[in-house]
């Protein structure tokens, strides 16, 4: 049964769905309307909103850097996950499973653990898996349906904002947030190692790959020829060794010792700061160490990076958008209309539930889930302030709201897609029926423990 509701899922999405750029268009354009029905503004005031924000430069362009440090995590996360040793992991690793069921649940398990561990890295890693996994296969006469493994690598990003790379947590974990005039500090043991949060992530981690594997076609064919996997497989840098300009770009020793300075610095950040002081820049940072200390050759590692890059184009176009929707959300008020919608039905019990279904509507609008948390934050803990409610359980809503959210919102899908040679049509189909499954499951949860 679940293979036909999947084979439908899929068929609906092929048929019908935009592509990621059209419904980013879409929804810029459904945001205006919106915000010209609800609130005060005028279209002249929101056409400058789209640009300008709130006149806090969070507008349009407000995403620049955001989007710079997003495209980094991908193309960092990727060259490590290209380099020779983890290459070697990742093909051990993609051996393990000998059937198409097994493979599916496999894949899934593997990405929604490392998703909770980091985002960034966990979602690049997960579609390379799922890539040799497909091609090992192939080769052993296995056959996959394709598309439904790389749902699978999809739902790395199902629990991430429960996990040690989520933003909100991670925000409300130092003493210089902009919510400390409400809330204050907010520690980890109210929020990611809540036994909530323990509970929920743990439910969707053990029942959500078994889900998908379910949905595993008889016939099970890799839509995908042998020669694509081949080609989408990074090729071993092979360095001209004849002349010495060519010697000294095949020389490690270069790498060796930024990579040992950048180390240095991260020993004594860390010693500091503790992991209150993890960031994108510092991740980002560690990523290009790491990386230049697993590749052979500054030459290696460019190359990787420069192969890496392909999935990165839809960041780079579709940010601005999404910023110029932030910025009618937060100039126009439309966000706390939408917010006040749910929170005014809501008591100190259940304002984390109405605060879940806002973030959930939310994420049609903004993907991410740091710019999410800029926006309905301040608004659910000045609630949940005035009711009395759970400030950890709060804040989680909002987090499960955004990765639940990830399974109907193919933005972030985009770097995986780019690996794995696949389009949003093929996977949303099966991520739609994850959302089915996990969206009451979390909803449930924040009522229970609240």
């Amino acid at each position: 049964m679940l293979e036909r509701i999947g084979r439908r899922f899929e068929y609906l999405v092929r048929q019908y769905m935009p592509d990621p750029f059209l419904l980013a268009l879409i929804f810029s354009l459904l945001t205006f309307v919106l915000a010209l029905l609800f609130t005060k503004s005028d279209l002249f005031a929101l056409v400058d909103q789209w640009f300008y924000g709130s006149g806090k430069d969070d507008g349009f362009w407000a995403l620049l850097k955001f989007s710079m440090q997003m495209v980094l995590i991908v193309v960092t996360g990727e060259a490590v996950a290209a380099s020779p040793s983890v290459q070697r992991g990742i093909r051990s690793l993609a051996a393990m499973p000998k059937s198409a069921f097994g493979a599916v649940a496999f894949v899934s398990f593997f990405s929604i653990l490392l998703g909770w561990i980091h985002w960034g890295f966990g979602l690049i890693t997960a579609a390379l898996l799922a890539r040799e996994v497909a091609a090992q296969a192939r080769m052993r006469g296995l056959l996959i349906h394709y598309p439904l493994l790389g749902a699978a690598a999809y739902t790395s990003l199902l629990i991430w904002h429960g996990g040690l790379s989520g933003s909100a947590p991670l925000n409300v974990n130092t003493n210089t947030h902009f919510l400390m005039d409400v809330v204050g500090q907010v520690p980890m043991s109210q929020t990611v190692f809540n036994p909530m949060n323990f509970t929920a992530c743990g439910i969707l981690l053990f029942t959500v790959p078994f889900l998908l594997a379910a949905m595993t076609p008889k016939e099970g064919q890799i839509e995908i020829s042998a020669e694509t996997l081949a080609e989408m497989r990074p090729a071993e840098y092979k360095p001209d060794r004849s002349t010495l300009a060519g010697r000294i770009d095949s020389s490690p020793l270069t790498s060796w010792l930024i990579g040992a300075l950048g180390i240095l610095f991260l020993a004594r950040y860390f010693s500091v700061k503790g992991w209150d002081g993890l960031t994108h820049d510092i991740v980002n940072f560690s990523f290009l160490m790491i990386g230049l200390l697993l590749h052979r050759s500054p030459m290696a590692y460019a190359r990787a990076i420069s192969q890496s890059m392909k999935g990165t184009a839809g960041i780079v176009l579709q940010f601005p958008f999404y910023g110029g929707i932030m910025g009618i959300m937060k100039g126009s008020g439309l966000a706390e209309v939408i917010a006040d919608v749910f929170v005014q039905f809501a008591t100190a019990k259940t304002l984390p539930f109405f605060t879940y279904l806002s973030s959930v509507f939310s994420k049609l609008f903004i993907p991410s889930g740091g710019g999410e948390w800029a926006i309905e934050g301040p608004i659910m803990l000045k609630a949940a302030k005035r009711l009395g409610a759970s400030n950890g359980n709060t804040i989680m809503a909002i987090a499960y709201g955004n990765m639940v959210g990830n399974m109907f919102q193919p933005f972030w899908a985009l770097p995986l897609l780019g690996i794995m040679g696949l389009t949003a049509r093929d996977i949303m189909g099966y991520c739609l029926i994850v959302f089915c499954f996990a969206f009451p499951i979390l909803g449930v949860i924040l009522l229970v423990f609240s």
